[in-house]
């Protein structure tokens, strides 16, 4: 066996058949080295201070058994394998292939969607204003997970945040959170209790049943002192009870005692109907007099929330962050919290390049792991005729090294060998403060049990 000795290190050069070749900074941004990695025991064969073509292809010479390289796209060590003498097979990292499609694809997404792609909701469930003592009676919940729960079960049933915020009394920022919220967190909510809601309805009935008791006690002859201790309430709320209305109806129920916003209702109602938010409502309402706040508009649309809003928003948009459309580049929709399949078809139906995108990614993957490099000629046509320059600009490259790359597809080498071995090497660098020259760093490389 061939063997040679750099400064007390022994080299195998002989019997070395399948490699990963990988650079790594000797010095960011000025000096870089090479490492080559034996791919079938996971062991570093040799470093190289340099990654220049021609040094390359010097040191791949001194390895005559090397048959298979795996490496990334470099054209420098493309041409020194293919010049170092010997007729080795070039295998393309998949993973560099994968990462270079999705960035094309990345900056084709950022050049044509805006930053937020409104959609038309998908069709919401409808109820009447009277039905919503009911529905509360099917989302109960007595502690914060089961309101979680219910969030979640109604915006499954087809409800809008708005009809869960009308419905559940809480604020559609609350809706969006409960949302996310996975049943891995379960344990964290489920023993959190939440204070019993009592509408105006029940809190009417409770006022009248102590004004009653109030009112029969000191008929008995009670103090006031005394039904203030039986009940639990202030003498003074006893006096309060002892001429009140036996309703318990506030006296000024039901009375409309005027708004700045009257004048201006029916406009508010259709503004946030078509989208805008209170403060641009208000500044429109604002150039014919109006004189209050943005926070009254907001209670308004509050109220109105299920009712006339409702009724007049035929076509309740979604806003889709565009963030959210990249990701899908990288995983599948059901992994990504905002996004639902029913919101994807909206988009592809004013975007419908966005789904072609998707199909290039989807079907290329799938080529990868194939076995059936034979395969990759007919997706360059059909990726072609999309007429998308980002994905032209992929196809290009690709076709400059279409052996490497069909070489990927038909065996199972990586460079992620390579990859994993170069983090080891930066701890060492970091471990050295940065005064770690080339020869102690090799030492260090090879004599380090990691790598031995």
């Amino acid at each position: 066996m061939r063997t040679s000795k750099k400064r007390g290190l022994k080299i195998v050069r002989e019997g070395v058949r399948i490699i990963c070749i990988d650079d790594f900074a000797l010095k960011k941004g000025q000096r870089y080295g090479t490492v080559m990695i034996n791919a079938e025991n996971g062991k570093v064969v040799d470093i190289l201070d340099s990654r220049d073509s021609a040094d390359v292809v010097k040191w791949l010479s001194t390895f005559p058994d090397i048959k298979i390289v795996s490496r990334d796209g470099s054209r420098a060590y493309a041409k020194a394998i293919a010049d170092s003498g010997f007729d080795r097979i070039q295998v393309s990292d998949r993973f560099h292939i994968l990462k270079n499609l999705t960035e094309y694809a990345k900056k084709y997404l950022v050049r044509t969607l805006p930053g937020n792609v409104l959609i038309n909701a998908p069709a919401s469930v409808s109820y009447e204003t009277t039905d919503i003592p009911s529905m509360r009676g099917k989302y109960h919940h007595r502690t914060k997970w089961e309101l979680i729960e219910s969030v979640q079960l109604m915006r499954r049933d087809g409800y809008t945040i708005n009809q869960v915020c009308e419905l559940l009394r809480i604020g559609n920022k609350t809706v969006m959170a409960y949302e996310k919220i996975k049943e891995d967190h379960k344990d964290k909510y489920i023993n959190v209790m939440l204070a019993k809601r009592y509408s105006a309805n029940e809190k009417e009935s409770l006022k009248a049943e102590l004004i009653n008791q109030a009112k029969k006690l000191l008929a008995d002859g009670y103090s006031t002192t005394k039904a203030s201790e039986i009940l639990g309430i202030s003498e003074r709320t006893v006096r309060r009870y002892k001429t009140a209305d036996p309703s318990g109806r506030h006296g000024l129920k039901g009375l409309h005692r005027g708004s700045k916003l009257d004048p201006y209702k029916e406009e508010i109602l259709a503004l946030a109907a078509k989208g805008q938010s209170s403060v641009k409502i208000m500044n429109q309402i604002k150039e014919k007099g109006y004189m209050g706040s943005s926070a009254i508009i907001r209670k308004l649309l509050h109220e109105y929330s299920i009712g006339e809003a409702q009724q007049l928003s035929s076509d309740e948009k979604v806003r889709i962050n565009r963030r959210d459309l990249i990701s899908l580049l990288y995983k599948d929709v059901s992994k990504v919290d905002t996004l639902k399949n029913e919101y994807l078809e909206e988009v592809y139906k004013i975007h419908p390049e966005v789904q072609k995108i998707y199909q290039i990614i989807k079907s290329f993957k799938q080529l990868l792991f194939s076995k059936k490099p034979e395969e990759l000629d007919i997706w360059i046509a059909d990726a072609s005729t999309f007429g998308i320059s980002e994905i032209n600009c992929f196809i290009s490259g690709i076709e400059t090294d279409i052996e490497a790359v069909k070489n990927s597809i038909i065996y199972q080498y990586s460079n992620g060998l390579a990859e994993g071995t170069i983090n080891k090497i930066k701890v060492i660098k970091r471990i050295m403060y940065g005064r770690c020259g080339f020869q102690m760093l090799r030492h260090k490389i090879f004599l380090n049990s990691k790598f031995n």
